[in-house]
This record gives structure tokens, sequence and C-alpha cells, in this order.
């Protein structure tokens, strides 16, 4: 379980470097990864992203601050590393409610997040259930049309995307087939900040014609790995988080930076449906040794 430990160590040294400025390059650098493998890796196990996990700490400990020492408030915000007074009491009352000068006075510790503990035991309770019997394959380069958006996981445009994609797909000529469809993450370091592009979209045999507002894109061949997620949509993401933590760590391979993709074809019964079957293609490559 090397991942485990790359994941405690990075969770120990940003525990140790809330009051300095923390860059995910050095992490990913100290335990051997790339910020984008480390990224998807760190945000498997967490559960969130690495940059929302040091604001979270930061904010933790802030609080702690408020109750227990006498600094001030702009003096508590800068130490932790917030730009300023007015940007720390945003990030705060967003956290908790309250400003912090309200959580000063209130002298009420509330339910605040904790350091992230991982042990291998818990882990492999979260993990270990899961079989989705993943399978790797090259996909030949190909060609989609379709919508994208910028979003984010907490703050996701994704359906509504995908609604306006469905009143116009018709649009689109020259589909591979009528009855599948995909959902395409766009490989960007962006990604890293939580912020990614994600494209509503349909294979192609050629881009020669291409409906108003939409775009094309071309995917190289390469390899994936492949899981069939089977259930309702909006619990997809444990698919990927068994890739990330159970898979990935003993398979040989090592994340690939490219787009990952979904594929809805005939299987796909609706959002809600517990028969509903998806497939997910993540891009990967040998570990080199």
């Amino acid at each position: 379980m090397r991942y485990i430990e790359g994941i405690r160590t990075a969770i120990d040294y940003i525990e140790d470097n809330l009051k300095n400025s923390i860059s995910l390059e050095d992490i990913a650098k100290m335990v051997g990864y790339s910020m984008y493998h480390f990224h998807r890796i760190f945000q498997s196990y967490v559960k969130e992203s690495v940059s929302e996990y040091i604001r979270r700490r930061r904010l933790t400990k802030a609080a702690c601050d408020l109750l227990y020492t006498n600094s001030r408030i702009i003096d508590i915000a800068l130490e932790y590393q917030f730009e300023t007074q007015e940007s720390f009491t945003r990030a705060f009352k967003k956290m908790f409610q309250v400003t912090p000068g309200v959580y000063r006075k209130q002298q009420k510790r509330v339910l605040i997040r904790e350091k992230q503990r991982l042990t291998e035991q818990n882990l492999l309770y979260i993990y270990g259930g899961v079989i989705m019997n993943p399978r790797i394959v090259v996909k030949d380069e190909f060609s989609v049309v379709g919508l994208t958006c910028s979003t984010t996981l907490s703050e996701s445009k994704v359906p509504l995307l995908w609604e306006e994609f469905h009143t116009r797909v018709r649009e689109i000529k020259n589909r591979v087939s009528p009855n599948v469809m995909m959902g395409i993450s766009e490989f960007s370091m962006n990604h890293i900040n939580e912020e990614f592009t994600y494209m509503a979209c349909v294979p192609v045999k050629d881009i020669t014609t291409i409906p108003k507002k939409m775009v094309s894109k071309i995917i190289p061949k390469r390899e994936y790995v492949v899981v069939t997620h089977k259930g309702k949509l909006e619990d997809l993401g444990q698919a990927f988080d068994y890739i990330y933590g159970s898979w990935l760590p003993k398979s040989g391979y090592d994340l690939e930076e490219a787009d990952d993709f979904e594929i809805y074809d005939e299987r796909f019964k609706g959002a809600n449906d517990e028969e509903s079957e998806v497939d997910i293609y993540i891009p990967i490559r040998r570990t080199k040794k």
C-alpha cells in the first residue's frame, strides 16, 4: 500500500506547513508522483482536492486560534496564508456560517475539520469490498462533436450541460452510432485547482460539419483501464474511487495526463435507474521501473 504511505506523508507535510506557502508541485515530488497523478490519488483517498483540504485545515487551525489566543483577526488571517482579512472572513463564513468576529465572541467550538486519519484498516474497509472487473484496452483515435462547459466538482454545471446537449444532439451529422453519447473530462493542469472542462458529445465519422456553438475534438490512440459502473449516476464517483484507491496502487500502471471519459450506450436506462450501466475510461501507462 505504497499510496497510503505517500498520502500520509503528504498530509503530515501539509500539517507542518499550514502557516507557510505550500506548493502542490513540491508535495507531489516529495511523494514521487506527477502533480496530476498525486492530485487524483489524494482526492480519491481524502474525498476532496488538495487545495480544498489545505484550506479547510488552515481554517480549522485559525478557528482554534480565535478561541484560544488573543491574536488579532488580521494577524491570524495573514499567518494562515490569506491575503487579506476580507478573503479570510469570506472563507471562514462559508465554512462555519459565522464571521470570525462572531465566532470568537460566541466562545463555542463548533464541529470542525480535523486532520485526516488514514489507516490500512479503514481504507481496506472502504475499497476492499468493491469488485468492478477492470480491463485494459487500447482505443484507436476517434473524433467527437458536442458542447463544453468549465466547472468544478463542488459546483457542477454538468447536469445543465447535458440538458442543453440533449435538446441539440440531433443537429450533429455523421454520428458513428445513434445510441452512443460520451462525457469527456478534459485534461488540464487547472484540474488540480478544481476547475476543469467537461464535454457532452457523440462520436462522429468526421468533423467537417459542426453545429453552431458546438466544438469538435480528436482523441488520439491510447491505453485505458475500463470499468463498468452499474447503478445510479449519482454514484458514478465510486467507480473512479475504486480505480484510484484500490486498483491503481497494485496494477503496475500510472495515470496518464490525458482526458478520461464515460460512454453511455443502450445499457444506460436513466440517471436514477439501478440497472443502468456506464463504461468509464481512464488513461494509463506502464509504471517506469
